[in-house]
C-alpha cells in the first residue's frame, strides 16, 4: 500500500514512458522472487517450529504465510478532497514459507472543486517469506516485498510505478499480539517519481474469542521528492471481528499527530476468508 501526499498538485505529472516502466518493473519483480527463494532457511521448513498467529491489523502487515481471500477499503479525506478505494487481493503460498499475492483496486477521487472521478488504481504485486521463527518462544520474522503496476490514470492518483520492500515482525507477549514493521519506497514512475518514503509501524493487539481490539502507531518520512520532509506520525484505533464461517472484520481510523499532516483522516476496512 502505497502511503504518500495526495493532493491537487500530484495530478501534474511528468511525461514518462510506460515502456521503460514496464521494463522496470518486470525486472524489480525478478529481482524480488530470487532474493525471495534465496532467504529460505531451514527454520522456516515445516516441522521445525510452529508459526503463531496474529490478529490482523489494517495498516500494519501481519507475519505469516496464508492462503485467503480479502475485500479492502480506504477512505482518505484531506481538506477538501476526498479518495475512495476498494480493493480485492489474492494471496496465495507457492510453499509453506512463502506466498505472492495479487491485489487490484477501483478508485473514486473527489479533488477539490472537481467532479468525482471514478477509474482502476494500480495493480500491487506482493511476496511474502517466512525467515525466522522461534523455537520456544511464539515469534517470526517476515521479509517482502510490494511492487505497484501503473494501471491507474493521474485522474484519480495512479498511474504510479512503485517498489517497497519491507520487514514484518510479530510476537506474543501474555494476551497480547506485538507486531512491527519497516518499510522503504521507491517511485520509479508516474504521478509520484522520484519520491522515496522510510515507515515503520507498530501494533497491538488483544485477541479473544470474537474480537480483537487493537492500536497502531504509524511514522511515515519523507526522504526526497517531496516539499514536506518533516516525518509524520499517525494513530490508529481499531477492531477485529471474528465471524463465521472463517470470515474476519477488521476496521479502523487512522488520525494524524503532530504539524505535519499528509491528510486529515482516513478509515480502512479489511474483510478476509483463508480458504
Amino acid at each position: 500500500m502505497m502511503v504518500l501526499a495526495r493532493n491537487g498538485a500530484a495530478l501534474v505529472a511528468s511525461g514518462w514512458s510506460r515502456f521503460g516502466s514496464a521494463l522496470r518493473a518486470a525486472q524489480c519483480v525478478a529481482v524480488a522472487l530470487v532474493l525471495l527463494t534465496l532467504v529460505g532457511t531451514p527454520d522456516a521448513e515445516p516441522g521445525r517450529a510452529t508459526p503463531p498467529a496474529f490478529f490482523d491489523p489494517v495498516v500494519t502487515i501481519t507475519p505469516g504465510i496464508t492462503r485467503e481471500l480479502a475485500l479492502l477499503a480506504e477512505h482518505t479525506r484531506d481538506g477538501d478532497s476526498r479518495r475512495t478505494q476498494a480493493s480485492i487481493r489474492l494471496q496465495y503460498p507457492l510453499l509453506s514459507w512463502v506466498h505472492l499475492s495479487l491485489e487490484m483496486p477501483v478508485v473514486v477521487a473527489h479533488l477539490g472543486g472537481e467532479s468525482p472521478t471514478t477509474g482502476a488504481g494500480d495493480l500491487i504485486v506482493g511476496g511474502q517469506a517466512m525467515v525466522w521463527t522461534a523455537g520456544t518462544w511464539p515469534a517470526e520474522v517476515d521479509l517482502g516485498f510490494e511492487l505497484t503496476l501503473p494501471t491507474g490514470g493521474s485522474d484519480v492518483l495512479a498511474g504510479s510505478t512503485a517498489l517497497r520492500p519491507f520487514v514484518a515482525a510479530g510476537t506474543k507477549l501474555g494476551p497480547l499480539d506485538l507486531i512491527g514493521n519497516l518499510s522503504y519506497e521507491w517511485a520509479l514512475g508516474g504521478t509520484f517519481s522520484g519520491t522515496q518514503l522510510f515507515q515503520a509501524t507498530a501494533a497491538v493487539g488483544y485477541p479473544t474469542r470474537w474480537i480483537a481490539p487493537f492500536v497502531e502507531l504509524s511514522v511515515v518520512k519523507p526522504v526526497r521528492g517531496s516539499d514536506e520532509l518533516r516525518p509524520q506520525t499517525a494513530v490508529l484505533p481499531g477492531i477485529e471481528l471474528f465471524l463465521p464461517w472463517k470470515l474476519s472484520l477488521s476496521v479502523g481510523v487512522q488520525l494524524p499527530l503532530g504539524p505535519a499532516r499528509f491528510f486529515d483522516q482516513r478509515v480502512f476496512g479489511f474483510l478476509k476468508r483463508p480458504f
